[in-house]
């Protein structure tokens, strides 16, 4: 049976849901919510940094034999636990970005390597067997076991101000791992780096008339090798994925404007207003009018 890790063991404080809890079966250096070695999942993030030895840590029921150096994004409800974890150190970062959205300030959250390494590689781990995973060497692990280090005494102590302390460590740490990640040579890091920037550019670009052929060229890919990559890593294709941003942002606007459907076509890349309307009550089961009548739209 898996066990569910609540974040209230983890968490002193709910409104603010950060915690660093080192693990070194050699020393017997452990902590009371300990499920090192059983199988788990929960609903925030986990940083798994292996400080020192080899190990064997699962993910999904695929082992992936660890050593310093090593560091995995844990994300989603995805079930893990060390197989071996006698001869390693480990210090997890957890963190829910969901319940205290100011932990990762927006700038980050654009980073190149932010995407791939914090959203991406996960989503691809849990569809796929992905061996890719990143090492650090051991000068780059020096200066975050310093950060580590340092967020475990504040934690510890909590002085005064520490909770901004730890939100810029925890900062520092996403920044670094976002840098290296963007720097590895690996071909399957590297899609999920190109993937990612395609991802902003949906994001950002939803209005605006976009073509396969110019995504695929943002991503430096053949048109049918970036679909491929892009389902599997995503788990929908280009088109499905935009088509899912727009109908996001068009009932967005029909629960908190007035605007007539007609511009709210235009403003979400529909363009047709027909169109838009039939794609929305595809997808929600309700036309857009009667969408906004049920879950409180500004009248006009």
């Amino acid at each position: 049976m898996t066990d569910k890790a609540l974040g209230s063991n983890y968490f002193k404080e709910p409104s603010f849901p950060l915690s660093v809890k080192k693990v070194d079966r050699k020393f017997n250096i452990s902590h009371s919510a300990d499920l090192t070695e059983i199988e788990h999942f929960h609903d925030f993030t986990e940083i798994v940094f292996i400080i020192k030895g080899k190990g064997i840590q699962m993910i999904e029921e695929q082992e992936y034999p660890v050593s310093a150096g090593d560091v995995f994004v844990l994300q989603g409800n995805q079930k893990h636990y060390f197989k071996e974890a006698g001869a390693v150190e480990i210090v997890n970062v957890m963190y829910d970005a969901k319940k205290n959205k100011n932990l990762i300030s927006e700038p980050i959250r654009k980073l190149e390597g932010y995407k791939a390494l914090f959203i991406l590689e996960s989503q691809f781990r849990a569809r796929h067997y992905f061996k890719n995973k990143l090492h650090l060497v051991r000068s780059d692990m020096a200066k975050l076991e310093i950060i580590l280090n340092s967020m475990i005494l504040e934690l510890d102590h909590q002085f005064e101000g520490y909770q901004l302390i730890l939100k810029n460590r925890l900062e520092e740490l996403i920044i670094l791992l976002s840098r290296y990640y963007s720097r590895l040579d690996a071909t399957e890091a590297q899609s999920l780096v190109r993937i990612g920037k395609v991802i902003d550019y949906l994001e950002e670009n939803f209005a605006e008339k976009i073509y396969l052929d110019d995504l695929s060229e943002m991503a430096f890919m053949s048109a049918r090798n970036f679909q491929r990559i892009f389902k599997k890593a995503v788990g929908s294709t280009p088109s499905n994925y935009l088509m899912q941003i727009r109908l996001q942002r068009a009932r967005k606007l029909l629960r908190e404007t007035g605007l007539p459907v007609s511009e709210i076509a235009d403003e979400t890349g529909f363009g047709d207003g027909n169109y838009f309307i039939k794609c929305f009550k595809t997808a929600n089961e309700l036309t857009p009018n009667k969408f906004r009548l049920r879950y409180g739209g500004l009248k006009k």
